[in-house]
């Protein structure tokens, strides 16, 4: 199988980044052919929100995936459209994704007007790094990554919750094979969603299912 490892920390040499190199390691172990991406040494500048992406996809001019933006995501979703499977390794920042990931995820719009939102779904998995002081958790963080890789067509199935778990310089605090160490857990138990995987809020107009 072909995976892809995507760092979304904006440090090349941090928690995160340490924790994906060991991922890397695991997968190659077990077979994977493995590459590897930090977005620490990536150039992805936020999108802009020009629609170009949507205009290009309803007069077929250039190729399905195109952005007007020219920079690093051009490689990145390349390598990304050729694995077989996807890992993101994250740390949390208030909860959610750093700046850096939440610009790769924002800029997969282009997927959304294209065919490969409508592909048969890949498996995904999503690794998450904090020192562990943050009283409010990383549930947004989940959130965004299932939501922008979908249409990416991956499917976000476990989170691997390394929440104070990783030191500065990369030890572990779990003796276990990094891809059973953590706290793992099903993707949907981070979300309140119904059997067909979408929010209720979406199925039901945005109230019904909010209480008080």
């Amino acid at each position: 199988m072909r995976r892809l490892v995507l760092c979304g920390s904006p440090r090349a040499r941090g928690r995160a980044a340490a924790l994906a190199l060991r991922v890397v390691e695991a997968y190659e172990q077990a077979g994977d052919e493995v590459g590897l991406v930090l977005l620490a040494e990536a150039v992805i500048a936020p999108c802009t929100g020009c629609n170009a992406c949507k205009h290009n996809a309803a007069t077929p001019l250039r190729d399905d995936l195109y952005c007007v933006i020219a920079d690093s995501m051009a490689r990145v979703r390349r390598r990304l459209n050729d694995c077989d499977a996807l890992t993101v390794v994250s740390p949390v920042y208030f909860s959610g994704a750093p700046a850096q990931l939440k610009a790769f995820y924002d800029r997969l719009q282009p997927y959304y007007w294209s065919k490969y939102a409508k592909s048969t779904k890949r498996p995904a998995d999503l690794f998450v790094v904090g020192e562990g002081g943050d009283p409010h958790g990383f549930e947004p963080l989940v959130s965004e990554t299932r939501s922008a890789l979908a249409v990416a067509g991956f499917r976000l199935e476990r989170v691997h919750d390394w929440v104070g778990l990783v030191h500065e310089d990369g030890r572990l605090d779990d003796d276990r094979p990094v891809l059973e160490g953590g706290r793992t857990a099903a993707a949907s138990d981070y979300c309140n969603e119904t059997p067909s995987g979408l929010h209720p809020t979406y199925l039901r107009g945005g109230r019904e299912a909010h209480h008080g």
